[in-house]
């Protein structure tokens, strides 16, 4: 798994690609968010336009990204989840939890309503 982060509009986007699965990669995902937090950066956007496969463990990273953010008054969304992991956030009920967008531009807008 890989991890990208850029700043834009005030909102940092964490890009993930590969195969979101447990181990120590997982924990810089923890880190990113953290980070986040440290920073005072309370608008995160997490893309996962490139993941190939998730499992339980990382869906765990995200909700616990998602607490840590909320916990400091932000705000966690995702961009661009592909068919299996919409499918998996679905199942999970955790779809109700997360705001979900296809295009970037409408997710970075969504931060300042």
């Amino acid at each position: 798994m890989k991890i990208h982060e850029k700043m834009k509009d005030g909102v940092l986007i964490i890009s993930l690609s590969g195969k979101v699965i447990g181990g120590p990669d997982l924990m810089n995902v923890k880190t990113a968010f953290q980070n986040a937090v440290n920073q005072d950066i309370d608008s995160v956007l997490l893309d996962l336009g490139k993941v190939s496969w998730m499992d339980s463990s990382g869906l765990g990273i995200i909700v616990s990204g998602h607490t840590t953010l909320s916990r400091a008054g932000g705000a966690l969304k995702i961009l661009n989840a592909t068919k299996k992991i919409n499918e998996l956030l679905i199942i999970t009920k955790l779809s109700t939890i997360f705001e979900t967008f296809s295009d970037e531009t409408e997710a970075l807008a969504s931060f300042g309503e």
